[in-house]
C-alpha cells in the first residue's frame, strides 16, 4: 500500500512538471512531445484514463505542429493552456481522492484538440465557460445533497435475540467443528490405504468421507440460514465487538493472532535474514523516544514460519518480502512469519468446546465478517513450540516449501514507470533491481545474474536495441529472456509488452511464460 502511494506521488510530481513545462514553452513542440508521451504511458499504466485521454489529444496537436500541419497561433495556445490546467486540476482530485473523479467529462477538451489537428475553426475561450458552468452545477448539487442529509434522521435499531436460539446455533457450530476433525482423520486413513494399495479400505474411507462431508455441508447451510434469520444487519456484531487481533493465513488456512501479544508488524526480505547456531534471526530496530536514529537500539529476534507448525505444507515460491508479526510474552520476543496479514479486526470471541480443552495451541474461536469460525492461536504455547523446534526441523521445512526466486532487472529512464513495474513484479514474488538506462544496466548485469531483463527502447546514453546487442554478446546472458516494454518492439527481444496498451495481467503472463512458471 505504501509503495502504491509513493508511485502516485512520483507520477503526480512528473505530471505537474509536464504541465509547468508546457505553459513555459507552449510553442516548442519538439521539446515537449517526448515528455508528453512518457507521462501519457504512465497514466495508462496507472489507469488514470482522464489524464491519459487528455495527453493523447495533446500529443496529436503537438505532433501536427511538428509536422507543420498546425500553426501554434493564439487560439491553439489557449487550447493547450486550458488542457494543461485541466490535467493539473485532475492531479489535485487524484491527490485528495475526490469522488468528483468518477464524474469527470474531458470530451470537450478532446473535441477541441481534434478540431485543431484537422484545421477546423474553433473558439478555445468556450472551454473557460464550460469549466465555470461545471463548477456552478457541482456547487448546486453539493448544496442539495447537504440539505437532504440535514433533513434525514438516523434511527438506531435494537435487536433482541433469544439466548436459547443462540445456544442452539453455537451447539450446531461445535458439532461441525468436531466433524471437520473426523473428516481430516478419515482423509489420513484414505491416504494410508492408497499408499498400501488396500482398495477395500479405500472404498470404506471414501464412503465415510462422502457421507460426513454431505452431513457437514447440510449443517453449515442450516446454521447459516438460522443465524441470518436472527441477525438481519450488523447491529448484533457492533454491540459485541470485544476481542481484537489480526487475521493471518498460513498454508491457505485462516487464523487470528490476538493483538495483546503483538508488539509490531514488519516486512523483511528473506535474503536479509542472518543465521546463528542454526537459528534464523532478524535485526529489529527499536525506535528511541527522542526519535534520533543514533539513539535507536537494535535487537536480534528469532523468526519462525507459522506454516512449519501445521501439517500439509505446500511447495511454494519464496516471497520477495516476508510479513513478520513480532510477538511479545513475558519479555520474550519472537517473529512469526505468515503468508499474509489480512486485516486488524474487532470481533466476537467464543471459548473452545469442552472436547478441545486439551488442544493447547488454540485458545478459542472467532467469527469473521462472513460468520465463519476462525481459530484463535494461543501465542504462549505457539512460542513454546517454536523454541522446541530443532534447527534440522526448520531447515527441512524450508527445503520442502521453497523454490528458486527469479530476479528481474527493469531498465527505463522514467522513475514512475520503474516504480509501477517494480510494484507489480514484487507483488508476484519476484526480486527486482532497476537501471536508469542501458549503460547503468550493463554495470548491474556485470555484478549480478538476472533471470530476465525488462527494458524500454528510447533511453539516453544507450537505448534498448544497443543494450540488447551487448547482452547477447555475454556468454552467461545468451539465453536470458529479454522483454521489450516500450512504445514499439525491439527486434531481438524475446517478447513485447506495449506501454500504450499496458495491462498488468499481460505483463505478468509474459514474464511467467518466459521464466517457465
Amino acid at each position: 500500500m505504501e509503495q502504491d502511494i509513493e508511485i502516485i506521488k512520483c507520477y503526480l510530481a512528473e505530471t505537474r512538471r509536464l504541465c509547468s513545462e508546457i505553459k513555459k514553452n507552449i510553442a516548442a513542440p519538439r521539446k515537449i512531445l517526448n515528455f508528453i508521451r512518457m507521462t501519457k504511458d504512465n497514466s495508462r499504466m496507472l489507469s488514470f484514463m482522464p489524464i491519459f485521454n487528455l495527453l493523447k489529444a495533446l500529443e496529436g496537436v503537438y505532433t501536427a505542429a511538428v509536422d507543420e500541419r498546425v500553426l501554434l497561433r493564439l487560439n491553439v495556445e489557449i487550447l493547450i493552456g486550458e488542457v494543461a490546467d485541466e490535467v493539473c486540476r485532475i492531479c489535485h482530485l487524484i491527490e485528495i481522492k475526490s469522488p468528483e473523479l468518477e464524474e469527470l467529462d474531458v470530451r470537450p477538451y478532446i473535441m477541441f484538440c481534434d478540431k485543431a489537428v484537422v484545421g477546423e475553426i474553433f473558439d478555445a475561450e468556450r472551454l473557460v465557460g464550460i469549466k465555470s458552468s461545471d463548477k456552478n452545477l457541482k456547487a448546486q448539487e453539493d448544496e442539495k445533497q447537504k440539505n437532504e442529509e440535514s433533513d434525514s434522521k438516523i434511527v438506531d435499531s435494537v435487536i433482541k435475540i433469544s439466548s436459547a436460539e443462540v445456544a442452539k446455533i453455537v451447539n450446531m457450530h461445535e458439532e461441525m467443528i468436531a466433524r471437520t476433525y473426523i473428516i481430516s482423520n478419515q482423509i489420513s486413513i484414505l491416504k494410508t490405504s492408497l499408499a498400501e494399495n488396500d482398495m477395500r479400505a479405500v472404498r470404506e474411507a471414501y464412503k465415510l468421507i462422502s457421507n460426513d462431508s454431505q452431513t457437514l455441508q447440510n449443517s453449515i447451510m442450516m446454521s447459516h440460514e438460522n443465524f441470518m434469520s436472527l441477525v438481519q444487519d450488523d447491529e448484533f456484531l457492533k454491540n459485541h465487538q470485544e476481542y481484537q487481533g489480526f487475521f493471518v493465513t498460513a498454508n491457505d488456512e485462516k487464523y487470528l493472532i490476538p493483538s495483546e501479544y503483538i508488539f509490531d508488524v514488519i516486512c523483511q526480505s528473506p535474503l536479509n535474514y542472518e543465521t546463528k547456531q542454526n537459528q534464523k534471526i532478524v535485526r529489529y530496530v527499536i525506535e528511541s523516544e527522542s526519535g534520533f536514529d543514533e539513539d535507536a537500539e537494535e535487537e536480534e529476534i528469532p523468526v519462525y514460519s507459522l506454516s512449519s507448525l501445521f501439517p500439509g505444507q505446500k511447495t511454494k515460491s519464496l516471497n520477495v518480502m516476508d510479513t513478520i508479526l513480532i510477538v511479545d510474552y513475558q519479555s520474550q520476543r519472537i517473529g512469526i512469519i505468515v503468508d499474509s496479514v489480512q486485516k486488524f479486526v474487532s470481533l466476537i470471541k467464543k471459548n473452545l468446546p469442552p472436547a478441545f480443552k486439551n488442544f493447547v495451541p488454540l485458545q478459542g474461536l472467532a467469527f469473521d465478517e462472513k460468520y465463519d469460525m476462525v481459530p484463535i492461536l494461543h501465542v504462549p504455547e505457539i512460542m513454546r513450540r517454536f523454541r522446541a523446534l530443532r534447527g534440522y526441523d526448520v531447515k527441512r521445512f524450508e527445503a520442502l516449501t521453497k523454490k528458486h526466486i527469479n530476479r528481474i532487472l527493469i531498465v527505463d529512464d522514467s522513475d514512475t514507470t520503474r516504480q509501477i513495474t517494480r510494484t507489480i513484479l514484487m507483488a508476484n514474488n519476484f526480486i527486482v533491481d532497476e537501471a536508469v538506462d542501458g549503460i547503468d544496466a550493463i554495470e548491474k548485469i556485470k555484478q549480478k545474474q538476472f533471470d530476465l531483463v525488462l527494458c524500454d527502447d528510447d533511453m539516453p546514453r544507450m537505448n534498448g536495441e544497443i543494450l540488447l546487442d551487448n547482452i547477447r554478446r555475454m556468454e552467461n546472458y545468451s539465453e536470458v529472456p529479454v522483454v521489450a516494454m516500450a512504445d514499439s518492439n525491439i527486434e531481438k527481444a524475446d517478447a513485447f509488452v506495449s506501454k500504450a496498451e499496458f495491462k498488468r495481467d499481460i505483463l505478468i503472463g509474459t514474464v511467467k511464460k518466459l521464466l517457465g512458471e
